[in-house]
């Protein structure tokens, strides 16, 4: 088995280092980033952004820091967003206002991502880091740099299925360090191996993309013919539907639902001039009122069964109070300190050793060092206690933190003699660890951090939809907007694992029932239902572009279908057509990468000039475009707009040109 793995990660490792040298060496890729772009709209008068050795290195760097626990876990919610990616990229690269915007827009079609049980779907690291690179040194516009980063996007998963497999043998050599009561060994086998590897395998893959990529995306971008490239545009418009329709499936549901049609009419009938943030606070408003005057459903009933289900210990009903009399005064105490310091560890380092036959299992163990320092003194005892944590364990990383509380208790009162043995305390680790997972999942991966992205990617000023899409030359990102979801994020995050961690310990398995009991849970979920249906109605209605092009002339009158028949009935309709058919797609269960498939293969089709001259050649791309295909990518087609020329000095006997 061990071969194996190592066999199959070596092959994901080679397959993605020599998908990122091809650009440099088979595909003919040469010169800096930056150089020119015929294909694509942009501001040819802005200064080509080269991207050197160094600033290559720190965006690899970057990239390693957003999959490591170097960043006390919080890596996953901050650094791995493209968001945030956008802004760190537009620093090194030395324009982070738009490094921001375009962030922002690739961010939205992956609103929804979550990682559950070592599944991952794709990687937003990979998407942002190199994404945004690619965009800012080769002048992308932000749909175009969406589309170029899904598929980043999906290579980027051979870093994570790399990791995993090489990383079940990195758990064998903690198992060795645990059968010699190695506490320390267990602790440094848990974290170095793993992540030397992820160095090599993350860094050395960005570096080659982020110094030979945007040229050889560029030479690509300019072989393509016009209509492929507007293909690439207008898949940028919709696939923010699928991002958005993802994130539906855990709150579009019930009375809440009603709230994501008012986010997306207070957007549309605003023109999209009203702030994310504004929508958010009418959402939090609202909230209110509906927890006070609707009785919320109980969404939380399956997860308090399974609780109350799961395994108890061997004679004792709390986790913090066993039935024993030598318990009833431990001589030997857990201190606060190492709670604290156990609680750090597990924080830090739970994904250290992340692997497909452990999951966070190594780190279970690497976080209960303290604890097992403090409890046990023979080494029998202490070759014991490690080889029961070792074992396979995973749960939601910060809500999850309840399990580690009652084991910790436990442990303490099985040194103190209570009849508590590894199958009692592995019957609880097992027991609630699904729960637990799902509540967390449902909280953090689902509600908390989709809404204070769409928040942030709203401050950003990642404006897609209404009459343009915005390209580096007519819009600027704020990079506000992902500044403040890092500080918003990590305070809720960090708050949410210690009080989990200590409540667990305090109060044992009751901390547990009684916040379901209590119906907090059912609460804090219809809320931030209410809420998060509001931020996507408004999200949709801002980044999903779908503009019909057909233009019909009757009696010599231009008549655009969208722009004279649809629009005034119901402006935005396509736009929340296709978001509902996308959510439908879903509920029954279609993979979301066939839709992510069938989306470029309608945004190709539709951008192919079927109807007239227009995109056949440059010159009339502007305004032609409406007539010769099925969607546009810019805006709602009408009459050509009038140029607007500035007062000029017209030389002697030419023509003064007309206004």
């Amino acid at each position: 088995m061990t071969r194996k793995f190592v066999a199959f990660g070596g092959c994901l490792t080679l397959m993605l280092l020599i998908s990122a040298l091809l650009p440099a060496t088979v595909l003919g890729a040469s010169g800096v980033a930056g150089s020119h772009l015929a294909a694509v709209p942009a501001d040819t008068t802005t200064p080509a952004i080269t991207v050197n050795v160094w600033q290559a290195a720190l965006i690899a760097f970057g990239y390693f820091l957003s999959s490591s626990p170097w960043l006390f876990g919080l890596a996953f919610f901050t650094l791995y967003r493209p968001l945030v990616a956008g802004l760190f990229v537009g620093l090194i690269l030395g324009d982070p206002a738009q490094g921001t915007l375009i962030g922002a827009a690739i961010n939205v079609p992956i609103l929804a991502f979550g990682s559950y049980g070592g599944t991952f779907p794709l990687d937003p690291g990979f998407a942002g880091w190199v994404g945004v690179t690619l965009a800012l040194a080769g002048h992308l516009d932000p749909a175009t740099a969406t589309s170029i980063a899904f598929g980043l996007g999906l290579l980027g998963t051979i870093i994570f299925y790399s990791r995993m497999a090489v990383d079940s043998v990195f758990a064998h050599w903690v198992d060795a360090r645990a059968e010699k009561a190695d506490i320390r060994g267990v602790a440094l086998m848990n974290v170095v191996p793993g992540q030397i590897y992820l160095l090599i395998v993350s860094f050395v893959p960005v570096f080659i993309f982020a110094l030979n990529g945007p040229a050889y995306v560029q030479d690509i971008l300019n072989s393509l013919p016009l209509w492929v490239v507007s293909g690439l545009v207008i898949a940028g418009g919709i696939l923010p539907a699928l991002g958005i329709a993802l994130n539906m499936r855990f709150i579009f549901r019930g009375a809440v639902a009603a709230y994501f049609f008012l986010g997306f009419i207070l957007m549309t009938t605003t023109h999209n001039s009203m702030s994310l943030v504004v929508v958010a606070a009418i959402g939090l408003a609202l909230a209110y009122l509906h927890l006070n005057f609707i009785r919320p459903a109980a969404v939380a009933t399956q997860a308090t069964q399974a609780v109350s289900e799961s395994p108890e210990p061997a004679t004792a009903t709390d986790g913090a109070t066993a039935a024993s009399p030598a318990a009833a005064v431990p001589a030997r105490r857990v201190t606060r300190g190492d709670l604290l310091k156990s609680w750090v560890l597990w924080t830090f380092f739970a994904h250290a050793n992340y692997s497909y036959e452990r999951l966070q299992g190594t780190g279970f163990a690497h976080a209960m060092t303290p604890i097992i320092r403090r409890l046990y003194t023979t080494e029998d005892d202490i070759r014991a206690a490690l080889k029961r944590h070792v074992v396979f364990f995973n749960t939601e990383p910060n809500f999850g933190n309840v399990v580690h509380g009652m084991v910790i208790a436990m442990e303490e009162q099985r040194a103190n003699g209570a009849a508590i043995d590894d199958d009692a305390i592995n019957a609880v680790k097992s027991g609630l660890m699904g729960p637990m997972a799902g509540i967390g999942d449902t909280l953090s991966q689902n509600t908390i951090t989709p809404i204070l992205l769409a928040l942030g990617i709203g401050i950003a000023g990642g404006t897609a939809g209404g009459t343009t899409v915005p390209t580096l030359s007519t819009a600027t990102g704020n990079p506000l907007g992902p500044i403040l979801y890092m500080i918003v994020i990590s305070i809720v995050i960090v708050s949410i694992g210690y009080a989990a961690w200590f409540g667990g310990y305090s109060r044992g398995r009751t901390f547990v029932t009684e916040i379901l009991k209590s119906g907090t849970i059912d609460r804090v979920l219809v809320g931030a239902g209410v809420l998060g249906n509001m931020v996507l109605g408004a999200l949709a209605a801002t980044f999903v572009v779908v503009n019909l092009a057909p233009t019909l002339t009757i009696a010599g009158a231009r008549m655009n279908l969208q722009a004279s028949v649809i629009d005034p009935i119901f402006p935005g309709a396509l736009t929340l057509g296709l978001v509902l058919l996308t959510w439908w797609l879903l509920r029954r269960r279609v993979n979301p990468l066939a839709i992510l498939a069938a989306f470029l293969v309608v945004a190709m089709i539709s951008a192919f000039p079927f109807f007239g001259p227009g995109q056949k050649n440059a010159s009339d791309y502007s305004y032609e475009a409406c007539t010769s295909s099925l969607l546009h990518q810019y805006s709602p087609c009408g009459a050509p707009p009038t140029p607007t020329l500035a007062p000029t000095v017209a030389p002697t006997g030419a023509p003064t040109p007309a206004p």
